[in-house]
């Protein structure tokens, strides 16, 4: 492919439904965030799987406590380790995007681990890192593979992306087959600007408002409290919206300086 364009790389932490409402974990030093970070770090000290998960990212959002990516770090890594998914996509999107502690083949280790699991943001995010040469080596047959599943998916970036490689697409659509199989099966519109665009659902669209973020810390401090007979890294009866390790995930919608979201530009080319 001859041609280049620019290919934004916007990893959104949004694990759960973009209908989904909830709080977001931001920067404080307040005597009340002080608290709450102290009982984490307690909680990960007695090696609950949860509390290592969420004070890495209280350490890289600076909350509670100064902003400290090398400890954010620590911390998640032993989450991921473990196998705590949204731990193991933060440590990936990071070992990405830092300047201290860049690591392109870990990073790509674990976006693909969490893509096994569907983790929707990944699989938009290692399509159109595969899709060039600019970061990792170009594998077109991943980046068909990744973008599939994010177009499966119904990924809210993917129609400006496919907008910009439309032409390229259908030059070269033997690279493609399972992409453009997913988007004949169910084809974008165009909406009113002419740009392509996801089809209004005629369903109603429920919003589901999750547990304020402070019910949900309560929540899993409990847990550390008590008698460890597991990781603590699951709430048994809990649904994904109920669960702080699921919350985690969506701390997204920081602005560009304090949490995922890459913004170079990528070509894609032959």
């Amino acid at each position: 492919m001859n041609n280049k364009l620019g290919v934004i790389l916007a990893c959104a932490i949004l694990f759960s439904s973009a209908n989904s409402k909830a709080d977001e974990i931001v920067e404080c030093q307040s005597e009340f965030c002080v608290d709450y970070f102290n009982k984490f770090k307690m909680g990960a000290k007695r090696g609950y799987v949860q509390a290592n998960a969420t004070l890495g990212q209280f350490y890289y959002i600076g909350y509670g406590t100064d902003k400290d990516e090398d400890t954010a770090l620590k911390y998640l890594n032993k989450a991921a380790i473990k196998g705590e998914r949204s731990s193991q996509y933060l440590v990936g999107v990071i070992s990405l995007i830092s300047k201290e502690n860049k690591n392109v083949k870990k990073g790509v280790k674990y976006l693909e681990k969490v893509a096994k699991e569907n983790y929707k943001d990944a699989n938009y995010l290692l399509g159109t890192l595969f899709i060039n040469d600019k970061l990792i080596a170009k594998d077109l047959a991943k980046a068909d593979m990744y973008l599939a599943k994010a177009y499966k998916q119904k990924d809210k970036r993917l129609p400006e992306l496919l907008e910009s490689i439309n032409e390229s697409l259908n030059k070269n659509a033997a690279d493609f087959p399972k992409l453009l199989a997913a988007m004949e099966k169910k084809p974008l519109v165009k909406n009113k600007d002419n740009n392509f665009a996801w089809p209004k659902s005629h369903m109603e669209v429920i919003t589901v408002s999750a547990a304020p973020l402070t019910t949900l810390f309560d929540e899993q401090i409990i847990t550390f409290k008590r008698r460890k007979k597991t990781t603590g890294s699951k709430l048994q009866g809990k649904t994904c919206d109920e669960q702080v390790g699921c919350y985690q995930a969506r701390l997204g919608r920081q602005s560009a300086d304090t949490f995922f979201q890459i913004t170079s530009s990528y070509s894609y080319s032959n």
